[in-house]
């Protein structure tokens, strides 16, 4: 049989087949099954800073429509933020005492502070390596196209300032000089680049009616 075996971000794999951040990898069973399929590295679904700020949001709205006293719930934040980090981090621990191949934690943040936070304490869970899930999409219009570009640089040097572990930038094809960007990105001291980010494709069908009656459907492509 052939040798396959390869290396990746610094990290010996059995082959170059690696399983993608995804809902397939979000679980010890599904992390087991790529193992058991012959898969040379996992990386788990990333954890999402922005989804926390929603459900953070969520409980905040639903609270004040129930008339409640919105000062108790001025750290609830950190709460949410602490049991989804705790749920994250027991998931890589339980996924390293299972499997025998890397795994490696995937985080996206939209507050440039919180990333050496979120990896710090992937990395002390024990994750082989670290994908930084950036990206900016281009109807933020907040911010300049240097601004965003910057962010990216800037959150490479403080991440890895922070951790041991290698580390991965994802990125998105969403820049206005796309070859020059990666090149500048492989000099920052990334153990690799991830290309691309994929993104929901969203459809109108405006011909779909119900009853008569005229229905904007959304159909989503993953």
């Amino acid at each position: 049989m052939a040798d396959l075996t390869t290396k990746y971000l610094g990290l010996s794999l059995k082959n170059p087949i690696i399983a993608g951040s995804s809902g397939l990898t979000d679980s010890v069973k599904g992390v087991k099954a790529f193992e058991e399929n012959g898969a040379g590295a996992v990386v788990l679904k990333s954890i999402f800073e922005e989804e926390i700020a929603f459900e953070y949001e969520d409980v905040l709205k639903e609270a004040s429509a129930e008339g409640m006293n919105m000062e108790q719930f001025d750290y609830y934040d950190f709460k949410i933020k602490g049991d989804k980090l705790d749920q994250f981090t027991k998931l890589i621990s339980e996924c390293k005492q299972s499997v025998s191949i890397p795994v490696i934690a995937s985080i996206n943040c939209v507050y440039s502070h919180e990333w050496t936070s979120f990896a710090k304490q992937l990395e002390t869970a024990g994750a082989d390596a670290l994908e930084l899930n950036m990206f900016y999409l281009p109807t933020e219009f907040e911010r300049t196209t240097e601004e965003k570009e910057r962010a990216y640089f800037e959150t490479i040097e403080k991440v890895l300032k922070e951790v041991s572990i290698p580390v991965a930038l994802k990125i998105s094809y969403y820049f206005s000089n796309l070859g020059p960007m990666i090149q500048k990105l492989s000099e920052t001291g990334i153990s690799g680049l991830v290309l691309f980010n994929r993104f929901y494709s969203p459809d109108i069908d405006i011909h779909s009616f119900v009853n008569g009656v005229s229905r904007y459907i959304i159909t989503v492509s993953v």
